[in-house]
C-alpha cells in the first residue's frame, strides 16, 4: 500500500485489523505479507523538522489468527507511541504479531 493522502499518517490494514497512525513523521508505504503477517513500514526521511517518528498501533478489530503487533526491532515508548529515529533516507521497520 502506498498512502496517498497528502498528510500521508495515518493507514488501515483491513485483512490484519491494524490501525498506524503518526503523529510525527509520514508513511512512504506499508507492506504486508499476507502468508507471514509481517507488515513493513517505510517512513519517509527526517526533515529539520521532524527527526523522530511517532507510531501507534492499534487493532480495533479482532482478526481470526492475527496476534497483537508490535515491532521487530526494541523501539522506546513515549505517550502510548513507538518512537523511531529516522534517517536521512527512508526508514523501514517491521511489525510481527505474537500469536
Amino acid at each position: 500500500m502506498q498512502p496517498l493522502d497528502s498528510f500521508r499518517m495515518g493507514t488501515y490494514v483491513a485483512p490484519l485489523g491494524l490501525w498506524l497512525t503518526l503523529d510525527a513523521g509520514k508513511f512512504e508505504s506499508v507492506d504486508v505479507n499476507t502468508r507471514t503477517h509481517v507488515v513493513r513500514i517505510t517512513l519517509s526521511p527526517r526533515t529539520p523538522d521532524t527527526q523522530q517518528a511517532s507510531l501507534h498501533l492499534e487493532q480495533p478489530a479482532k482478526v481470526t489468527g492475527v496476534g497483537t503487533y508490535r515491532p521487530r526491532l526494541q523501539l522506546t515508548t513515549e505517550r502510548d507511541a513507538y518512537t523511531v529515529s529516522l534517517k536521512r533516507t527512508t526508514t523501514w521497520i517491521e511489525l510481527t504479531d505474537s500469536k
